[in-house]
């Protein structure tokens, strides 16, 4: 008969991006305070949360892209924060569309796929970019 091992589970929690912003916006302000500390404020103030140190320092390890994220109401619900793979392309269809729709100009997934192909070609991507589907997807989030 084979030996009974534990049941025991390693559960992984994830933590929202505005959770870890927030994280990170505290130990800013609070500079001198102990990640065992951080960690328990935190695992009071959202209960069900169970934030342990080793995850405060993991967090305060990537303080500047936890800082630099834009809180908006669709980051209540994300979890992790992929870099952009085009980003120049990326940049300029944000700049392009936020103009476009002040302008009142109407916006369809072929004008947006057109406008990121003229984009991707601007900077010699063309042939890595092809603006499919899921790319356009990935760019209305």
């Amino acid at each position: 008969m084979p030996p009974i091992r534990s049941q025991k589970t390693n559960l992984t929690q994830q933590i929202r991006v505005n959770i870890k912003k927030e994280i990170c916006e505290f130990m800013v302000a609070n500079p001198n305070i102990k990640q065992s500390d951080v960690a328990s404020f935190f695992n009071e103030k959202y209960i069900g949360l169970n934030i342990q140190r080793t995850t405060i320092n993991k967090i305060w390890k990537d303080k500047q892209k936890w800082l630099s994220v834009l809180f908006t109401s669709q980051f209540s619900h994300t979890f992790c924060q992929r870099s952009v793979q085009f980003s120049e392309v990326d940049k300029a269809m944000q700049i392009w569309t936020s103009q476009a729709i002040a302008a009142g100009l109407p916006l369809s997934d072929m004008i947006l796929q057109q406008k990121g192909l003229e984009f991707a070609k601007m900077f010699n991507m063309d042939d890595k970019l092809k603006c499919a589907n899921g790319w356009m997807y990935r760019f209305k989030k």
